[in-house]
């Protein structure tokens, strides 16, 4: 991936399908006419392969973003340098490096992060996968830590815990349920998140999702999610948590892998995490 970049906002026509001459044609032009780089320039790069991300869909209110892979990583940078000409052109096209999903994910996240300090009218900024605060120059951490350890889950102090179950579904050999525990702290979200995932009924899940939610002494709300692997899925749990007022509750989603479900897999887990919120809401 790191002689990738990926390119967003080209229109897609029905000439390209399935003619690669007819892609490289238009991201000729991109680089030509969007990006002003000069056209022996353009011609002289070397690409290995370039593609239409996902399957096209009529109903998709984008275009489908293009992958070029260079051959030569020099060549990469050269398009790399130009990308200011498209935010000075005010063009719909953006040029982006092409990250793995866990690196965007994490930048998404702390783009969220951001936001919420922006708020309180705290400065910070982003470079790569950092979140620096501008006055102190130190790097935001995520309080709740990195997941519990294998060994911090076997050999764990036990903890007694009020674990509330949701609904459980299956789709095409996978099979998704949950579980919600009230929190109040950081503390308790990651003593919680431990007694739930070395519980024997979910041991031995392919993934577990958790996102939480909590209000600490000063009235300030609290928050955080992790993927497992399942690139975007936390975040999601979390919108849907923020959407629907869930307050004080870890929620932790496990997975059992079947076979490839697509974006189903999103709705799913948002489904059975909010069922399980809502059980131990209502038994409360």
């Amino acid at each position: 991936m790191e002689d990738n970049i990926i390119i967003s906002g080209v229109e897609e026509s029905r000439t390209e399908m399935g003619k690669s001459e007819n892609l490289a044609k238009m991201i000729s032009h991109v680089f030509s006419s969007e990006m002003n780089i000069a056209a022996e320039t353009v011609d002289n790069l070397q690409i290995y392969k370039l593609f239409r991300m996902g399957e096209y869909d009529r109903q998709r209110k984008f275009p489908r973003p293009i992958c070029v892979q260079f051959a030569n990583r020099a060549h990469k940078e050269i398009v790399m340098r130009h990308i200011k000409v498209l935010k000075d052109k005010k063009s719909p096209i953006r040029v982006s490096q092409h990250q793995p999903e866990e690196l965007r994910e994490r930048r998404k996240h702390l783009y969220e992060v951001q936001k919420q300090y922006a708020q309180r009218n705290i400065e910070t900024t982003l470079k790569g996968t950092k979140l620096i605060f501008t006055k102190s120059k130190s790097v935001y951490k995520d309080k709740i830590g990195s997941r519990p350890t294998a060994e911090e889950i076997i050999n764990g102090e036990e903890v007694k815990i009020a674990i509330t179950p949701g609904k459980t579904t299956e789709d095409n050999g996978n099979r998704f349920a949950a579980h919600a525990v009230p929190v109040d702290s950081y503390k308790q979200v990651r003593r919680s998140l431990v007694e739930v995932i070395r519980s024997d009924s979910i041991a031995s899940a392919s993934h577990n999702i958790f996102a939480f939610r909590f209000t600490g002494n000063d009235g300030t709300t609290h928050d955080g999610s992790d993927d497992d692997g399942e690139h975007g899925a936390g975040r999601l749990l979390l919108k849907a948590l923020i959407d629907n007022d869930v307050k004080n509750t870890l929620v932790v989603v496990s997975r059992w892998y079947g076979n490839k479900i697509g974006p189903r897999r999103f709705k799913h887990i948002n489904e059975v995490g909010l069922s399980a919120a809502r059980n131990m809401s209502g038994s409360t």
